[in-house]
C-alpha cells in the first residue's frame, strides 16, 4: 500500500463467523477447507474480512428507459480488521460508498474500484474499519437488461393489448451481483429487506408479503416488504408489471398465488391446485412446515430456464406454469406438474438448507430432481410416473455419463461462473437417479426419517453432500457414504456382466465394468468399480438387495430363480446402470417381455439400445427384442421405443444406404400401425392421460415413418386446416397429436404453403405450448431451399431468444440435410446467435453446441464441428458441451461401423424381421 500509514481503528475481541476461510483481507482468497472428497483450495472466494448479516435493498426502475437506480445499507459484521471492503458486482455503475461503525463516525470510500473480469468492486477507505458491526451504504445504477439475468426486462400484452415491459429477476446462479453488490456467494446467507419504487398502476411483488405502501409526490409507489429469512442471494427475486392472478389456501395455512400476465387467468387453475396440494404433501412429508407467509408463482413471456425456485417467489416460463386444463396435452400437464413439485421442493431442499458451494449444486438440483416425481406420483398415482422417469430423467443421465467427456457429480467449481456447464443431466438426473436408488435400499421409513432430521440439523445453513450421507446413515445404521462415494465421487457408471445363464441354479456370476458409450475398453489404470445394490426379480418373484463391492462375485438369487421363465437384475431399475446378459437368458426375457412390469420393459430396451451401440450385444438381437414389442400398449414403454427407433434411423438413413434406411422405415411402420390402429386420431371419452400420451407417441411415429402413406397425410391434412383456420381456438387440433399433425404436414409439403400458414399462425397465437409445437414442425420442411428460409426466420425478430434454438434443433434432427442446413447456418450467422445469446445467457447459447452435430453420424463431420466451435473465443465457455457433442457424433460414427458387416445391414434382414412381427 502506498502513503503513510493507516492507524487501526478500535479493536475488539475479532469475532470468526467463517472459521472455514483463510485469514486475508483485501483480495479474492480460496477455500483452504477440506470438504468430504476433495481439499477445496481452488474455490475462487470473496474475502472472509467482512460479513453480510442484512441487505437494505431500494430500486427505482425506469421501465421506459431500462435502467435502475438503487441504494443499499448492508448491515454487516467486521471479522477482520480491514481498509478495504470486496463485494461481487457486475454491469453496475457505484457512484458512492460509505461505512458507518455501530460506534463512530460515517467513514466515506476513498476509492472504488471495479474488476470487471472478477466481477468485484473494492471499496477502499482511509482508515482501517473496526472489527465490529457496521453498516455499508452503496448508491448505484444498473441497466434493466433484456439478457435474461440479473434484474431484466421481459415484454408482455398489457390489457388494452399494448406491448409494455415488466421488470423481473433471474439471480441464479451468480447474477445477484448485476443487481446490486453484494457477497454473491451461497454460503454469505443474509436477511433481506425490500423497497421497491415504480408506477403506482403496476404491482410489484417480492419473496416476502407487503409490510408498508405509499404514494410518493411524484406519483410512484414505494412499497417495502418483510425481511425475508436468513437466505442466499441467488435466491432474491422481484417482479413488476401488470399482473392478474387467482389464489387460495393450503391445509397449513399458507396462501398461494398464481400471478400471470393480463389475459391468462383461465390457465392458472391447474397451477394453484398443484401448488396448495404439493406444499401441504411437503409439510407432512418433512415434518418441517413451509417456513414463510405466502408461495406466489409466476409466469414470466421472457425467461431462459424452465422455472426459478425463489423462496416464496418461483418464477415460471409461461408454458411451464399455464395451460387449459380442459384441452392441454397430456405431456404439458404432466410437465406443469412436475416443475411445480420440482421448484417447491426447492423450497426446503436449496433454500432452507442450502449447498455450500456450487461443486455441490446436485444437492440441490439432483434431490429436487427425484423429489418432483415422488410428489407428483403422491399428487397423480394414476400416471404412473415412475415409469416415464425411467425412460426420461434416468436415461438422459445414462446417455450423457456414458461419455469420457461426461463429469462427477460432485464437480469441483474453482469460479462460481463454471457452474453454468453443470446445469446438466448429471447434477440433475444422474443426481435424481442415485437418490432413487438409495430410497430403494433404505425403505421410505429411514429415507424419510433421515431427511428430516437433516432439515432440522441445517436449517437455515449451509451443508456438503457428507452431511446428508450422515442423516441417512444415522436413521439407517448402514455405510451409506461408503457407498455412495462410488457414485457421487467418481464419473461414470458399471455395466453388470452376467457370466453365463444360470439356468436352474440360483446363484448368478457376474462381474462390473465401466462402461463407456463407444464401447472402448478402460485403460488398466482406468478400472473402476462401484458399490452396486443388486436387485433381482422374475417372474416368480423377488430377491432381497445384496450388495456388490468387487470386481466380480457371485450373487445368491434365492427362490425367485427356481423355475422361472425370465429373470432379470436391476428389476425395478432403481439403479443408474447397464445390464448385458448371455444370449440364452435375453433370449427368454424377450420372449417374456410382454409379463415384465414397464420399467423394467422400459430397462431392458434401453439397456439392449446403447448395449448394441457399444457393440456388446449382437444388432441381431437388439432387432429380436424389438419385436417383442409388437403387442405394447403402454405409453411410456412406447416412448422409449420411438426414442430406440429415431436412434436406429438416424444411423440406417446416413450409414447404410438407402434400400436398407427404406426397409428399416418399413419394418418402423408395421410396428407402429397396428398399435395406433388400435387407439385411432380421435380422442374417446374415457381416455386418460396414459391414453393421451399413447396416441401422441404414436401419431409421431407414425408421422415421421408412415408420411407418405396418402391415407396418413390426408387424414393429417384434414386436422391441420382446422387449426390453421382458427389457430388460436384450443379446440381447433387436439394438443397431444398438434405436433405430429403440424409435422407430418409440413414435411410432404414440397411448396412453401404450409410453411407461409404456420408462420401466420404463430403470430396470431400467444400460447407457449403451441408455439413450440409450430417450431418443431416448421423445422422438418422438406427443401433445402424452405430449410434456409425457416432458419433466417428463427433470427429474424419473430421468435423470442428463449425459444430460438427450436426450429434448429428439430431441423438438426430430422434428416442428414437438416443437420447440415443447421450447422451451415450456425457457421454463417454466428455472430447474430452470440450476440442474442452467448452475451446474456450460457445456459441458452450451450445449446447452440449441442445441435451444431446433433444430427451428424461420421468422424468428418466431427473434425469440422469441433475446429469451428475451437476458433470462437468462447470456446472454453463451452469446452463440456463441445466435448460432449463430438464424442456423440463419433460414438454415432462407430455404431455406424458396427452395422455394416452385420445382417441389418441388408434390406432382407429388416424385411424378414417385418414379416414375423
Amino acid at each position: 500500500r502506498a502513503g503513510a500509514p493507516r492507524k487501526p481503528g478500535p479493536q475488539r475481541r475479532q469475532r470468526r463467523h467463517r472459521p472455514q476461510r483463510r485469514r486475508a483481507a483485501g483480495e479474492l482468497q480460496v477455500d483452504g477447507r477440506m470438504s468430504g472428497f476433495t481439499d477445496t483450495s481452488y474455490r475462487v472466494l470473496l474475502p472472509p474480512d467482512v460479513e453480510p448479516q442484512q441487505y437494505d435493498l431500494t430500486l427505482e426502475p425506469d421501465l421506459e428507459r431500462f435502467t435502475f437506480d438503487g441504494v443499499v445499507k448492508i448491515a454487516c459484521d467486521v471479522c477482520i480488521a480491514t481498509d478495504k471492503i470486496v463485494t461481487h458486482a457486475k454491469e453496475l455503475l457505484i457512484s458512492s460508498a460509505t461505512f458507518t461503525p455501530s460506534e463512530g463516525a460515517a467513514m466515506p470510500a476513498s476509492e472504488i474500484t471495479v474488476r470487471v473480469k472478477d466481477m468485484t468492486a473494492t471499496m477502499g477507505f482511509d482508515e482501517v474499519l473496526p472489527v465490529g458491526k457496521g453498516t455499508l451504504e452503496i448508491t448505484f445504477r444498473g441497466v434493466l437488461n433484456d439478457q435474461l439475468a440479473g434484474f431484466y426486462r421481459s415484454q408482455y400484452v398489457d390489457s388494452k393489448g399494448v406491448k409494455r415491459h415488466m421488470a423481473t429477476t433471474q439471480f441464479e446462479a451468480i447474477d445477484a451481483r448485476r443487481c446490486f453488490p453484494c457477497w454473491d456467494e451461497p454460503d454469505r446467507k443474509a436477511v433481506f429487506v425490500v423497497t421497491l419504487v415504480y408506477p403506482a398502476d403496476l404491482t410489484a411483488l417480492s419473496n416476502m408479503p407487503s409490510s408498508r405502501c405509499e404514494i410518493r409526490k411524484d406519483g410512484r409507489r414505494s412499497e417495502s416488504f418483510m425481511p425475508t429469512p436468513k437466505m442466499s442471494t441467488y435466491l432474491l427475486a422481484f417482479c413488476i408489471g401488470e399482473f392478474e392472478f387467482i389464489s387460495g389456501q393450503t391445509k397449513g395455512g399458507t396462501l398461494a398465488k398464481i400471478y400471470c400476465c393480463p389475459g391468462n387467468i383461465p390457465r392458472c387453475s391447474y397451477a394453484l391446485k398443484c401448488c396448495m396440494r404439493a406444499l401441504d404433501f411437503y409439510n407432512d412429508f418433512f415434518g418441517m412446515p413451509y417456513p414463510l407467509p405466502k408461495m406466489d408463482m409466476i409466469a414470466i413471456p421472457d425467461f431462459a430456464a424452465g422455472a426459478m425456485e425463489n423462496w416464496g417467489l418461483v418464477t415460471y416460463r409461461e408454458v411451464a406454469l399455464l395451460c387449459d386444463e380442459k384441452t392441454v396435452s397430456a405431456t404439458q400437464k404432466q410437465r406443469i406438474c412436475t416443475v411445480i413439485t420440482h421448484e417447491l421442493a426447492h423450497q426446503w431442499f436449496g433454500n432452507l438448507v442450502t449447498m455450500r458451494w456450487w461443486d455441490d449444486l446436485w444437492l440441490n438440483e439432483g434431490f429436487a430432481n427425484w423429489m418432483q416425481t415422488f410428489a407428483a406420483d403422491q399428487l397423480h398415482p394414476e400416471w404412473h410416473i415412475w415409469e416415464s422417469y425411467v425412460g426420461t430423467e434416468q436415461q438422459r443421465a445414462l446417455q450423457l455419463d456414458a461419455l469420457r467427456s461426461s463429469h462427477p457429480i460432485q464437480v469441483p467449481i474453482k469460479h462460481a461462473q463454471e457452474v453454468e456447464e453443470v446445469f446438466d443431466a448429471i447434477s440433475y438426473c444422474k443426481g435424481g437417479s442415485v437418490v432413487r436408488m438409495i430410497h430403494a435400499v433404505l425403505g421410505l421409513a429411514d429415507f424419510q426419517k433421515g431427511l428430516q432430521a437433516y432439515f432440522e440439523k441445517h436449517q437455515y445453513g449451509n451443508t456438503e453432500t457428507t452431511d446428508l450421507w450422515r442423516a441417512w446413515s444415522e436413521a439407517s445404521g448402514k455405510p451409506i457414504a461408503q457407498m455412495m462415494g462410488t457414485w457421487t465421487q467418481q464419473m461414470g457408471f458399471p455395466v453388470v456382466k452376467v457370466l453365463q445363464d444360470p439356468g436352474t441354479a440360483n446363484v448368478l456370476e457376474v462381474e462390473q465394468s465401466w462402461f463407456l458409450a463407444d464401447g472402448s475398453a478402460p485403460a488398466s489404470d482406468e478400472a473402476k468399480t462401484w458399490v452396486v445394490p443388486i436387485l433381482v426379480g422374475s417372474d416368480r418373484g423377488t430377491a432381497p438387495v445384496t450388495f456388490m463391492n468387487s470386481q466380480a462375485q457371485k450373487i445368491d438369487c434365492g427362490p425367485c430363480a427356481a423355475g422361472a421363465s425370465w429373470l432379470k437384475l436391476n428389476f425395478g431399475q432403481h439403479v443408474p446402470m447397464r445390464v448385458l446378459y448371455p444370449p440364452a437368458m435375453l433370449e427368454r426375457l424377450a420372449k417374456g417381455v410382454g409379463s415384465l412390469p414397464p420399467e423394467d420393459r422400459i430397462g431392458l430396451l434401453s439397456d439392449s439400445y446403447a448395449l448394441c451401440k457399444a457393440g456388446a450385444l449382437a444388432p441381431p438381437q437388439l432387432v429380436d427384442l424389438l419385436r417383442g414389442f409388437a403387442g405394447e400398449a403402454n405409453d411410456k414403454v412406447w416412448s422409449e421405443l420411438s426414442s430406440v427407433l429415431g436412434g436406429l434411423d438416424k444411423v440406417v438413413s446416413q450409414g447404410l444406404g438407402d434400400e436398407t434406411a427404406a426397409a428399416f422405415v418399413d419394418f418402423a411402420a408395421a410396428l407402429v400401425g397396428p398399435a395406433f390402429g388400435l387407439l385411432g386420431w380421435e380422442v374417446r371419452p374415457d381416455d386418460d392421460d396414459n391414453q393421451k400420451k399413447l396416441r401422441s407417441v404414436l401419431v409421431g411415429s407414425l408421422g415421421k415413418y408412415c408420411y407418405k402413406d396418402t391415407a396418413v397425410v390426408a387424414e393429417a391434412s384434414r386436422r391441420f386446416q382446422s387449426f390453421i383456420a382458427a389457430p388460436t381456438d384450443s379446440g381447433s387440433l387436439a394438443a397431444d397429436i398438434r405436433p405430429a399433425v403440424l409435422s407430418t404436414v409440413i414435411k410432404s409439403d414440397q411448396t412453401s404453403a404450409a410453411f407461409d400458414q404456420l408462420r401466420v399462425a404463430h403470430d396470431a397465437v400467444s400460447d407457449g405450448a403451441v408455439r413450440i409445437h409450430i417450431y418443431g414442425a416448421i423445422g422438418e420442411v422438406p427443401t433445402i431451399d424452405l430449410k434456409k428460409k425457416a432458419l433466417d426466420w428463427t433470427l429474424g425478430g419473430a421468435v423470442r431468444s428463449q425459444d430460438l434454438m427450436y426450429v434448429p434443433m428439430s431441423m438438426a434432427t430430422s434428416s442428414k440435410a437438416g443437420a447440415e442446413a443447421v450447422f451451415d447456418w450456425i457457421q454463417t450467422e454466428y455472430e447474430k446467435i452470440y450476440s442474442r445469446l452467448g452475451t446474456t445467457s450460457m445456459m441458452l447459447f450451450q445449446h447452440f453446441v449441442r445441435i451444431s452435430g446433433a444430427g451428424f453420424v461420421s468422424p468428418e463431420r466431427a473434425a469440422e464441428v469441433e475446429a469451428f466451435w475451437k476458433s470462437k473465443e468462447v470456446h472454453k465457455m463451452v469446452e463440456k458441451s463441445l466435448s460432449q457433442t463430438i464424442e456423440g457424433i463419433l460414438t454415432s460414427a462407430k455404431f455406424v461401423d458396427r452395422l455394416r458387416p452385420s445382417d441389418v445391414a441388408h434390406p432382407s434382414a429388416w424385411a424378414w424381421s417385418k414379416s414375423k412381427l
